[in-house]
C-alpha cells in the first residue's frame, strides 16, 4: 500500500475517487466537505435540505463523474453526530471506505480526516485510527495492498500530526508501506 499526503489545493487533485466526511449536526458541511458542496454550486447542502442525505454514520452517498472536482468519483461518508466522532468511528470509515473503493474498483482514492483541526481528538490519533482501517481491508488481499494507493489530504498547519499518526501506524503494524508527502518529493520516509 502506497500512502500519500499532500496538502496541495482540492483543485489540483487527480484520483479516482474522493471520500469525504459530513456530520448529521452540521449545515451547511465544513471543511473540504464545504469547499466541495461550494464547487457543486450547493448540490450537498441541497440534498442535507430535502431530506434526502442526513450524515447519519455509516450513510453512503455515490457522486458519479462529479463537474470541478479532480475525481471520477467522490463518496460522501455519513459520520454521524460531531460530538460522537470516536477513533473506533474513524476506524471503521477507514475499514468500510476501502472496501467501497475496492467494490467500485477504485484503487487511487483520497480522503480527507473529517474535523481534523477543529474537534477533540488529536489528529495524529485520528490518522492511525483511519488508515489502520483502510490497511486492516486491504491486507487481506495481498495483491489489493500491493496496488492500492491511498491519499490522505491534510492542511500544512496539522502535516505534522499526519505524519506523526502515520509513525505510529508503523510502528504499530509493522508496516512497510512507503509514504511520501506529494509536492515534497525530499521528504519520504518508510
Amino acid at each position: 500500500m502506497r500512502i500519500k499526503i499532500t496538502t496541495e489545493s482540492l483543485d489540483t487533485l487527480n484520483r479516482e475517487g474522493l471520500a469525504l466526511g459530513f456530520f448529521s449536526d452540521e449545515r451547511p458541511p465544513k471543511g473540504l466537505c464545504g469547499f466541495v458542496d461550494w464547487r457543486l454550486n450547493g448540490m450537498i447542502s441541497r440534498e442535507l435540505a430535502r431530506g434526502r442525505i442526513s450524515g447519519e454514520f455509516m450513510e453512503q452517498i455515490l457522486i458519479a463523474t462529479p463537474p470541478r472536482i479532480g475525481a471520477s468519483k467522490i463518496v460522501l461518508w455519513g459520520m454521524g453526530p460531531f460530538t460522537e466522532l470516536t477513533y473506533k468511528r474513524l476506524y471503521l470509515t477507514g475499514l468500510n471506505m476501502s472496501q467501497i473503493m475496492d467494490g467500485m474498483g477504485c484503487t487511487d482514492f483520497a480522503f480527507t480526516l473529517p474535523a481534523a483541526g477543529r474537534c477533540h481528538l488529536p489528529v495524529s490519533g485520528m490518522t492511525e485510527s483511519m488508515i489502520r482501517g483502510c490497511f486492516d481491508f486491504l491486507s487481506r488481499d495481498i495483491e489489493k495492498w500491493a496496488t492500492s494507493s491511498t491519499t490522505i489530504l491534510a492542511k500544512d498547519s496539522y502535516l505534522d500530526d499526519v505524519l506523526s499518526g502515520l509513525q505510529n501506524f508503523k510502528l504499530n503494524t509493522r508496516d512497510v508501506s512507503i509514504i511520501e508527502i506529494e509536492g515534497r518529493p525530499e521528504e519520504k520516509f518508510l
